[in-house]
């Protein structure tokens, strides 16, 4: 089951404590600074949009054309990256998604035509679309495989943060220092990570093997089952988006209570991945058991949201939610965390894009869901959608099960399929 993999070297106990580890500390300032502007520039869009048109219309479309063009290229973006040298490969896109993004605020202070940015937007969503694989894909260099998967649990934790951070931020910033603030501020953080990425010690050289030059087809089979579990994950979040203020609102509370349960889901989530980082986890995370405790939690996370469906007060609904956060980040961590398992290392930062894109899409199909179930059907039915996970799960559990035994007398280097 195991795929080749460059750069590992096995590393003492000692050197393998995840936040007395400098490389750990660099990276995760890196991945923050990364990340914070994929998570401040939806609503960031919106806003300065609106301000520079008067039209919410056009925030939406700005915001639209970033994160569509972010979903559509990823693969093909982090496919270029595994055939650079990182982490120097990502200071390229991290700098020219900075430039983009200051375009951008001198385009909006200066109200030029929306088109221009929406190419914009677009250019910057493009540019970077592949940084996020990238940098996922050091963590198994970084770290060997004994800490590999508390390594993959931190950077879920990471990612959880910058979602409940990015909004806030954004929010306070074009309170206080107007709508292109948030902007600026987010060019200025990926300005900032390609400083930091070039000091990351760590080096992964492209591979050459004839199976690296294969094409995404294959990837997608060998990593069909994760896709899937990382699909309901998105068609989760996107539903959880239109049915909870839904839910809210048919029991008589105001529907902008849901940001708090959405922020709610995210901190449980962090809090739970970051203890997965302590050293006392080794043990349990030693078990080499990582596909199953993928599937466990997925399902235990879809399950949670089908008590839901009973249209409980508030505060069952911010309990239920809280209790799911603690599968949601572990979930994701477990899975990204089998993607070296199952492809060759040259293929790593394609792969973690394809996660990115599968995500993306799923959250999109679940809002459009939601919406036409609140809208034509009722609330309850549009929350049972937020279930999907469960039987992802059990879809998943059955087609990693019947593919072990393949994986393990399969030549390693090979992808699956």
């Amino acid at each position: 089951m195991h795929a080749r993999s460059t750069g590992h070297t096995e590393r003492s106990p000692g050197t393998e404590r995840l936040w007395t580890d400098v490389r750990w500390l660099l990276y995760t300032l890196a991945a923050a600074a990364s990340r914070l502007p994929a998570t401040m520039l939806p609503l960031g869009l919106v806003l300065a949009g609106h301000s520079a048109t008067g039209s919410f219309m056009a925030g939406s479309v700005l915001a639209g054309a970033y994160a569509a063009a972010a979903a559509l290229t990823a693969p093909w973006r982090g496919r270029r990256l595994d055939r650079t040298t990182l982490p120097e490969g990502l200071t390229l896109p991290l700098v020219s998604g900075a430039l983009l993004l200051a375009g951008l605020t001198v385009g909006l202070a200066t109200q030029v035509p929306v088109a221009l940015l929406t190419v914009l937007a677009a250019a910057a969503a493009v540019a970077m679309s592949g940084v996020p694989g990238g940098m996922r894909s050091l963590l198994p260099v970084l770290w060997g495989e004994r800490t590999s998967t508390r390594a993959f649990a931190g950077d879920s934790a990471i990612t959880e943060i910058t979602w409940v951070a990015g909004p806030a931020l954004t929010a306070a910033l074009a309170a206080g220092l107007g709508t292109t603030a948030p902007i600026a501020c987010a060019a200025l953080f990926w300005a900032a990570a390609s400083l930091l990425v070039r000091r990351i010690p760590g080096r992964r050289t492209p591979e050459t093997a004839p199976e690296l030059r294969q094409g995404t087809g294959r990837l997608l089979r060998a990593l069909l089952p994760l896709l899937v579990l990382n699909l309901s994950v998105g068609v989760n979040l996107g539903t959880l988006d239109v049915s909870l203020p839904a839910l809210l609102h048919s029991r008589g509370t105001a529907p902008a209570g849901s940001g708090l349960l959405i922020a709610a889901l995210s901190l449980t989530s962090a809090a739970t991945v970051l203890l997965l980082t302590a050293p006392v986890a080794e043990r349990f995370l030693a078990q080499d058991a990582d596909a199953r405790r993928s599937v466990v939690c997925h399902a235990c996370y879809g399950l949670a949201f089908l008590a839901l469906v009973a249209l409980p007060p508030y505060a069952g609904v911010l309990t239920l939610v809280m209790v799911a956060g603690c599968f949601l980040g572990p979930a994701i961590s477990f899975t990204f965390a089998l993607v070296p398992r199952l492809v060759p290392s040259g293929r790593h930062s394609e792969a973690f894009a394809l996660f990115m894109s599968t995500n993306a899409v799923g959250t999109a199909l679940g809002a459009l869901t939601a919406g036409l179930l609140v809208e034509h059907l009722s609330v309850p039915a549009a929350l049972l959608a937020a279930a999907l996970p469960l039987p992802a799960a059990l879809a998943a559990g059955l087609a990693l099960r019947r593919r072990r035994g393949r994986e393990r007398s399969r030549p390693a280097g090979d992808l699956p399929g």
